[in-house]
């Protein structure tokens, strides 16, 4: 019979059989999609019929516990996964794991043994700058089963053994983790997750990201990088046996189908519940807005009760026998239901809703749009934190983690932390504008330059704020319809200003 299985998978498939692993079991980690491994070559391999099987030993429980913990079975093969007693660490970045994953040839040369498989690729060299290919590798091993980049390691050589060659600079060593996820998070949603470590092999220094499979693939890119377009906005990468590409519609398909399923299982145990109450008795928490709601009324939630919902969501206080973890107690306030209006939030919206106090969207979906804009615009970005329930502390580290550009967070940081950052003092004819606001005067905007005075004169206004903000946002949205697109720049600017300036004034 043809030869198709390595001598290195033979030994481990003994191993398998040798702590007593079924056939079906055995096939899940063989089986490619160019070459299926079935229940009889597993038999042929047991009872040495196989090739040159009788001839090959089986492998050493430690590389075989090695090898297993690199994978991640299906749920229906959950046992390969226990380890006898005694067998080791089986952390993926521990000396034992690594050392296990390289060898020597007769030749001398140190190489990775399995050689580029859908859960290891080889890179020689590192750099951040240029870090296209191992970006698309850490995304596809998120998105399938998780895996190693290694650098350090040849990977163009002609009989494709993947030989140690060590990093030829120290770029990979000195490089912060925080850099690495950085990188990450600027290409893709959500961000991979990863373990950064380096070994020495064979008197060569190879550095290695461990990439987890993550719990909410796909990873998608959020933009474009690198210049032949290698990353498309909106590729999802797929590791396939040495190869990281854009998934096929079936691997895609199946994905989430799994994610699909989840969800149906977490989510279940609340439908049936809300079932055999019945809509009329039954309200659902959401823990995110502080509220009970059955789609038509809505009860609101303290603070204190929301925190101590959540502590008991996550575990924190113990229920004794009969006994209720947490009694509500308080007074209930109804509240008219929001119309949450789906799809993207824009510019536009973001300055009216503010000006009309309203939301048609999650708040921080506002924020992402906020951060995600180009430039050097003026937003209103504490009203929203606010309806979001972030401190200023809570929205400076939401700006960080978010995907914008470092220049436009870097702006929208540096105005955080300074509490009058779009004040800037009145003079001349602005002064007497200010003067008839703080008397109630109608301002009578009716032109775009009447309206590009009257931002001057909100920008301008001082703590602690005197005029009625009802009048202030009715104006500026006065403002905001008069300057258009047949305003100036300047104009449009000054408006935007004024607008990020009430948001100080009410906020700060």
């Amino acid at each position: 019979m043809a030869r198709t299985i390595t001598d290195q998978e033979i030994a481990l498939i003994k191993a398998m059989l040798a702590r007593k692993l079924k056939n079906t079991d055995i096939q899940f980690f063989f089986n490619r999609p160019t070459r299926p491994v079935n229940s009889g070559r597993i038999s042929n391999i047991a009872n040495g019929t196989y090739s040159n099987s009788a001839s090959i030993a089986a492998e050493t429980d430690e590389e075989l516990n090695v090898y297993l913990a690199e994978r991640s079975p299906t749920a229906d093969v959950p046992r390969v996964v226990i380890a006898p007693e005694g067998s080791g660490d089986l952390n993926p970045v521990s000396d034992s794991a690594l050392r296990a994953m390289f060898d020597r040839n007769r030749a001398g040369d140190w190489r990775l043994k399995a050689g580029e498989t859908d859960w290891t690729e080889c890179k020689q060299s590192f750099s951040l700058r240029n870090a296209t290919s191992w970006l698309r590798a850490a995304a596809a091993f998120a998105n399938n089963r998780g895996g190693y980049v290694f650098f350090g390691i040849a990977e163009g050589d002609a009989d494709k053994t993947c030989r140690v060659i060590g990093l030829a600079n120290d770029d990979f060593k000195k490089t912060d983790p925080g850099e690495i996820a950085a990188r990450l998070r600027s290409a893709f949603d959500p961000t991979p997750m990863f373990q950064k470590d380096m070994i020495e092999i064979g008197g060569a220094m190879v550095g290695l990201l461990h990439i987890e499979k993550h719990p909410s693939r796909p990873i998608i890119a959020t933009k474009n990088d690198g210049g032949s377009g290698e990353i498309k906005e909106g590729d999802i990468f797929y590791r396939y046996p040495g190869a990281s590409r854009r998934i096929s519609y079936g691997d895609l398909r199946a994905m989430l189908d799994e994610r699909d399923a989840r969800t149906r299982e977490g989510i279940l145990p609340m439908v049936r519940r809300v079932l055999e109450l019945g809509p009329e008795r039954a309200m659902i928490a959401d823990l995110a807005e502080g509220k009970l709601t059955d789609g038509k009324t809505s009860i609101e939630l303290s603070e204190e009760i929301i925190e101590r919902l959540m502590l008991v969501k996550e575990g924190e206080f113990q229920e004794g026998a009969g006994a209720p973890a947490l009694r509500l107690i308080g007074d209930v306030k109804t509240a008219t239901p929001t119309m949450i209006r789906k799809g993207s939030i824009t510019r536009d919206d973001l300055r009216r809703d503010f000006l009309q106090d309203v939301l048609q969207a999650d708040p921080t979906d506002y924020l992402r749009t906020a951060i995600d804009i180009p430039g050097r615009e003026w937003i209103p970005l504490l009203y929203f934190a606010s309806r979001a329930k972030m401190t200023r502390e809570d929205l400076l580290a939401f700006i960080v983690k978010a995907n914008g550009t470092p220049g436009r967070k870097d702006v929208l940081a540096k105005r955080l932390r300074t509490p009058d950052a779009a004040y800037v003092k009145a003079s001349g004819p602005v002064t007497q504008l200010q003067q008839k606001l703080a008397a109630g005067d109608d301002l009578s905007v009716t032109t775009a330059a009447d309206a590009r005075m009257a931002a001057a004169a909100v920008i301008g206004l001082s703590r602690p704020l005197t005029v009625n903000p009802a009048v202030i946002r009715a104006l500026l949205m006065r403002c905001l319809d008069l300057i258009g697109d047949s305003g100036t720049q300047v104009g449009r600017s000054e408006v935007r200003k004024a607008i990020a300036r009430l948001d100080e004034l009410l906020l700060t």
